[in-house]
């Protein structure tokens, strides 16, 4: 039994110490932030390796400044509700990131489609667009 509790606090030591600040999100889950009106960071990709690079990048920044991101695997989505996204956020190819303010994006100028922006570029939107102080 003591066994049992060692791999328990074992596993949740682990869990707690890694905190995820890029989180999976769904189809579903997306819809309701977004009829929530929230605002947040969305990174939309593709599983390619530049969505790596971009990935690791965001999750850096994210880090470092303790903010929480979320990211949508486009590669997982039914047909429909693919075609539902692209119309939601007018776009051809995944792999990028996108600024919702109150449930919209703003603006498709704000969008992040630099696969291998540096850290120092990525915290200076994140600035810019009102994510980091």
């Amino acid at each position: 039994m003591k066994k049992i509790y060692l791999v328990l606090v074992i596993l949740l030591l682990t869990t707690a110490c890694t905190g995820s600040y890029l989180k999976n999100l769904n189809f579903k889950n997306l819809n309701k932030k977004l009829d929530n009106k929230e605002t947040f960071i969305l990174y939309l990709s593709a599983e390619d390796d530049g969505s790596k690079t971009l990935k690791n990048t965001l999750k850096e920044v994210l880090k470092k400044h303790k903010l929480t991101g979320y990211t949508l695997n486009t590669e997982k989505l039914s047909d429909k509700d693919l075609q539902s996204l692209k119309q939601k956020f007018n776009f051809e190819n995944s792999n990028f990131i996108i600024f919702v303010n109150k449930g919209v994006e703003e603006t498709v100028l704000a969008r992040i489609t630099d696969v291998y922006i540096s850290t120092t570029d990525l915290e200076n939107e994140l600035k810019l667009q009102g994510f980091i102080k």
